[in-house]
């Protein structure tokens, strides 16, 4: 799921179903009801992952597999009509990477996911950062966050930065609980203490602070907990809402001020529920 501002609706596109089937449809929620708006565009997959160009009224969809494992590298826009195919090259086709709507520099940033066999690309965990500006994907380092995939990151547009959080390592296997942050240049390593090491999360700005919920720990437990980053600390707000749970979606609807979280894995299995989260002023 994705933020629409420019049309002020959550937007849902895709994944994988109870019964492994993989979906295409798209579907707007208003903070009343779901709206299904499309069901042509990008090819059925799951693991993909969208952010909101803000600058240009887009939202832009990246990678994620489909049925047969088919691994697209294309890039799409939604517009609040109909999806189009902007490219087909750029970062090698991935899933487990995390993407954020950079409102500040008029650009999407990609971080890291685990890449599949390209020409010249190794498999595995990536470390790669990469922009978007609406009509090219551009490398801009490979330096940074480890190399890594199941990871989170928002874009904090108050002290303009992209956080990340978390995921696997691409060279140990081990279950990271790193805080980073990226400038527009450069990579800054902020803390490792936190919510603890997590995979399967998902992260957005409310408005106020980014936020973290769910996903899965270092043993391989289910996560139910939300944590808000203030750009020096982490800090544990509420254990109350949506069962523990990976594989969700979060969006922040800035319209109505609610964070918005749809679907996801629990320990009873797949679900479709829709929960949102009151802000409130401190």
């Amino acid at each position: 799921m994705a933020y629409d501002s420019a049309r002020g609706r959550v937007l849902l596109f895709g994944g994988e179903g109870t019964s492994g089937a993989f979906f295409n449809d798209t579907w707007e929620w208003d903070g009343e009801s779901w709206t299904q708006v499309a069901d042509i565009g990008p090819s059925p997959r799951t693991m993909a992952t969208m952010a909101c160009d803000e600058s240009r009224g887009r939202v832009t969809l990246f990678g994620g597999y489909g049925a047969g494992r088919p691994r697209p590298r294309d890039t799409w826009e939604w517009d609040g009509e109909a999806w189009t195919q902007m490219a087909d090259t750029g970062p090698s086709s991935r899933t487990g990477h995390a993407l954020a709507g950079d409102k500040t520099r008029k650009h999407i940033v990609l971080f890291g996911g685990s890449a599949f066999l390209d020409p010249g690309q190794d498999p595995g965990p990536q470390g790669d950062t990469w922009v978007w500006t609406g009509d090219v994907w551009t490398k801009v380092e490979d330096t940074g966050p480890s190399a890594r995939a199941s990871l989170a990151m928002a874009y904090d547009p108050t002290r303009e930065r992209t956080v990340l959080l978390g995921g696997v390592d691409g060279s140990t296997g081990n279950i990271l609980g790193d805080t980073w942050e990226w400038d527009g240049n450069l990579w800054t390593h902020r803390t490792d203490i936190g919510p603890g090491g997590m995979v399967g999360h998902a992260m957005v700005f409310n408005g106020r602070f980014v936020e973290t919920f769910g996903g899965r720990g270092v043993t391989g437990e289910l996560l139910g907990n939300t944590w808000e980053w203030d750009g020096k600390h982490w800090t544990a707000r509420q254990d109350m809402g949506p069962s523990p749970r990976t594989a969700f979606s979060l969006a922040y609807d800035s319209k109505r001020d609610r964070v918005v979280l749809f679907g996801g894995s629990t320990a009873d299995g797949s679900h479709n529920d829709l929960w949102e989260q009151f802000q409130y002023t401190v």
